[in-house]
């Protein structure tokens, strides 16, 4: 009996250090990369200089996660060992963040994102839902290859840029149904670019800057420094903000904007727009494709089928008409020494089906030119369709030339 117990403890001890042995190894392997990756994200690493390659516009010096370590996402859940928010929390320098399968992953929350950070999708079909990610006070950040789905579930953001980040870039993402919005660029943010990414079944789609106050210029120190790119992306079956920008300045060029419902994009106060080579579709004739109501965070229930007749002729809207009424309220109030008008330099724009153009030169020659090179390419059918078959988080995504080639 005395050797049955010291065999069983001897049994029970081995088991034990089996146990703790295993459990470190998971917490070892949950970023484990798989056979012959790269262990860092090194310019001699060749799904780096692979993405990198693409950047251009004001979030071209990017550079996310470079020369930091390889991390590897294994596991669905929401937290905990594997989960990619681990891999975000334990980002201490740069980390380049990869995903070892095809994942889909419900959100409990938003996922913050630190600087000096690549989240790169390539490979595998990365789904998150109901949540997405917030870069809020970071900067050298570039999100790519990723699906996000808030199934009109959360008053949240697909990605909220926000609270001084800057030097972002987010590319070939797939974005729709967000109560809120698809993406913010806000309080005092900069130097983003938004590069074939795909916006669809959304009702708010983009803000650049977003004004909460009464006193519509009170923060326009802070926020008229944001210089965001728009390119190659692909706003389909949306109904309004495509993007509406106020204060900062917004380059958009070779986007495809098709079938929005209310209107497609606005600016106002004060913002500098160059709108060049933007695409037009829509049809006056079509069925409608929303849900029964967008849920909002001002409590109503939204639905805009019955704008679609009208829609076409709405592909922007009238310069300030977005402020105006707040502006010529409050004006004698605060004293604003600004106009409720944004300026404007609009050329070489294409409008296709019953879409009609809006947009007009306002004072152009107060929008800076871009300080960088660009992949610019002149609106056709042609354009519209690679746009089409290209933009969102798809895998053959090399179809845009890039700067000087």
């Amino acid at each position: 009996m005395k050797t049955m117990c010291c065999n069983t403890r001897r049994v029970l001890v081995a088991l034990s250090a089996c146990v703790v042995q295993a459990i470190a190894g998971l917490s070892m392997t949950a970023f484990a990369a798989p056979p012959h990756a790269c262990e860092m994200a090194n310019t001699d690493c060749a799904m780096v200089p692979e993405l990198l390659k693409h950047r251009e516009g004001y979030g071209r010096s990017a550079t996310g996660g470079l020369h930091g370590k390889v991390v590897y996402v294994s596991s669905a859940v929401d937290a905990g060992p594997g989960s990619l928010r681990d891999a975000l929390a334990h980002a201490r320098g740069p980390t380049w963040i990869r995903f070892a399968s095809d994942l889909t992953i419900p959100l409990a929350s938003m996922l913050r994102v630190p600087s000096n950070v690549t989240i790169d999708g390539r490979g595998h079909n990365v789904r998150l839902l109901d949540y997405g990610f917030g870069i809020y006070g970071s900067s050298n950040v570039i999100v790519s290859h990723i699906t996000i789905d808030g199934r009109l579930r959360t008053f949240a953001q697909a990605i909220d840029i926000a609270n001084g980040s800057r030097d972002v870039w987010i590319d070939h993402l797939d974005l729709s149904r967000f109560a809120a919005r698809l993406v913010n660029v806000k309080n005092g943010s900069t130097d983003v670019t938004i590069s074939w990414v795909k916006f669809h079944d959304d009702d708010k789609v983009m803000l650049v800057n977003n004004i909460t106050s009464d006193n519509l210029f009170a923060n326009y120190a802070r926020d008229s420094i944001a210089r965001v790119t728009i390119h190659h992306s692909y706003f389909v079956d949306t109904m309004q903000r495509n993007p509406r920008a106020q204060f900062g300045m917004v380059h958009l060029y070779d986007n495809l904007i098709e079938n929005w419902d209310f209107y497609g994009m606005s600016f106002s106060l004060e913002a500098k727009a160059l709108v060049e080579g933007n695409i037009f579709s829509n049809s006056a004739h079509r069925a409608c494709t929303e849900p029964a109501y967008f849920p909002t965070v001002e409590g109503v229930d939204a639905n805009y089928c019955r704008y679609i007749p009208q829609a076409p002729a709405r592909s922007a809207l009238v310069n300030g008409e977005s402020d105006r009424a707040h502006y010529e309220r409050t004006k004698s109030l605060y004293g604003y020494t600004h106009g409720y008008q944004a300026f404007l330099s609009v050329r070489d724009n294409l409008y296709l089906g019953d879409a009609q153009a809006v947009l007009q030169d306002a004072q152009p020659d107060k929008v800076p030119k871009p300080p960088y090179c660009y992949s610019y390419e002149a609106p056709s059918a042609e354009l519209a369709e690679r746009i089409r078959h290209h933009a969102g988080n798809t895998r053959d995504d090399d179809a845009a030339g890039r700067c000087g080639q």
